[in-house]
Order: C-alpha cells, then structure tokens, then sequence
C-alpha cells in the first residue's frame, strides 16, 4: 500500500477536490495524509463563533471532522496567512502565502513528504483551477518539493474538466434545477454560470480542457455520499460549500461525482480508472 499525501491552499478545498479519491484511497489501505498551506483566516465567519471566537481553531476542528469521515490518517499544516481573493489588501500580507518564498514553502512541504516516506503527492494544475493566489501557490509549492524530497514521490495534479462543466450546463437536470433555485429567490442564469466558468478568480478559464486530463475518477453513490458529508463539515463557509450542499443529490452526483487528475508528462487521452494501484 502506498502513503498518499495531498496539498491543499485552504480547509474545505479538500471536500471539493479531492474527497471522493481521498475516501477510495483509504478504504483501499492506503495511507492518507492531507497538508493544508494556510489557516483560512479569510474565510466566512459563522454567526455563533462571536466576534471574539477563533475563526482559524474553528476551521481546523472543521477540517478534523472532515478527516474523520473520509479516513483520512493525519492532517499537516504550513503555517501560512490565507492569502484572499486576486487583488485583495491580504496578497500584501509578508505572511501569506501569496508572497511565501517558493523554496521555503517546499520545505516545509519536503519535511511532511520525508517523514511519511510518501508515495504520491497531488498538487493542483498550473492555475490552481479557478486562479486564486494560494491554489496557485500549491501548484508552485507541489512542483518545486517533488524535486528535492528525499525519495522523489509521484507527482499527480488535481484539477476539473472545462468541458465536463460546459456540457453539464446544457443538459436538461442544469435547467430544472435553476428553475427550482428561482422558485426559491435565488437569481442564477446560465449565461452567468458559463461566464464564472470562462473567466475564473483572475480572468482565465477554471479548469482545463478534458484533453489535458489524464485520469478520471468516477466515485461510487456511497462514495459521492461520504463526500457531501464531508463538505457539511466545512458549514462555516456558507457562500461556496453551502451552494454546493444546496444541489439536490442527482445534481451534485453529476457536478461531484468524478474527480480529475493531471499527470505532468503524461499521455492522452484521458482515462477512467483508479491512478493508484
């Protein structure tokens, strides 16, 4: 069995990701091992935390619950400042890992990869996704540690498929299910969805094209499951899990169901299947 260690820039971020293959690995024996980049400090503040409660202690219970429910093995952290969203005052912030030295981030990075002996690391792709400044931090981070770690795991990036996304907007579930959200006072249009996807956190597209994907995971329903109920860990953040958690389940299995993994060097096309033996 292999000790899997996965990057991710904020608590919550795993559940979207990554939880359905984190979930399938553990089941199967392996060892796995989240690192979160930064504390989430920017994050939602849920109402009965108070004023004076600890947002970040309150987001790593949440992240330890999450664990728990996916078989997670341990959570690791590196200490940084959330960075926020592009163009926020928070990029300046010497703390945060927008502005983290790439080589002493990977450090950090290298001693969690060392101790475990890992097998496999998963980054993010070269945009982090959707552009924000600490997904694409990882990105750097993942990179620069799989160079000087003592044995050199296996690098694998998580990302989504742009097409995948598109097409799903098309299809007549993506309709109804707008309709319903209408009913219930939510203004939501296909068009603004489609732009979102096209122009990301920074300008650029989220995701990347399905021919750039090496693998796909498609979870079982008990699996995409286990992954919704990791995401209700992460309740504080109201304004992206909590619309996630809205989608009735036919929806969500659709939008959640399959996970994507870019692996550099690489040949396509992409293949449904399990990339971890």
């Amino acid at each position: 069995m292999s000790t899997i260690v996965f990057l991710h820039a904020h608590p919550d971020d795993e559940t979207s990701q990554t939880a359905g293959m984190m979930a399938l690995a553990a089941r199967g024996g392996h060892r796995v091992v989240t690192v979160f980049a930064t504390d989430g400090d920017h994050g939602e503040r849920p109402d009965d935390l108070g004023p004076e409660g600890d947002l970040v202690e309150h987001r790593r219970e949440e992240a330890r619950a999450a664990a728990a429910v996916l078989g997670v093995a341990r959570i690791d952290w590196l200490g940084y400042r959330d960075s926020g969203m592009t163009g926020w005052d928070q990029n300046d912030d010497p703390l945060c890992l927008h502005r983290a030295d790439v080589d002493e981030a990977a450090g950090r990075l290298v001693r969690i990869l060392d101790r475990e002996d890992a097998d496999v690391l998963v980054g993010y792709d070269h945009h982090g996704n959707y552009g924000h400044p600490d997904h694409i931090a990882v990105h750097r981070i993942a990179r620069r540690a799989v160079e000087t770690a003592a044995r050199r795991p296996r690098l694998v990036e998580a990302t989504t498929n742009r097409d995948a996304q598109l097409e799903m907007l098309d299809s007549p579930e993506a309709a109804e299910f707008l309709r319903s959200l209408a009913a219930g006072g939510m203004d939501l249009d296909l068009d603004r969805i489609r732009q979102a996807i096209l122009t990301g956190d920074d300008g650029l597209p989220i995701g990347v094209a399905e021919s750039e994907i090496t693998w796909a995971i498609d979870l079982p329903p008990d699996v995409v499951e286990l992954k919704r109920r990791a995401m209700a860990c992460h309740a504080s953040q109201t304004s992206d899990i909590g619309m996630m958690l809205a989608f009735p389940p036919d929806i969500y299995a659709v939008a959640f169901g399959t996970e994507y993994l870019i692996e550099p060097g690489g040949d396509g096309p992409m293949r449904h299947g399990w990339p971890f033996g």
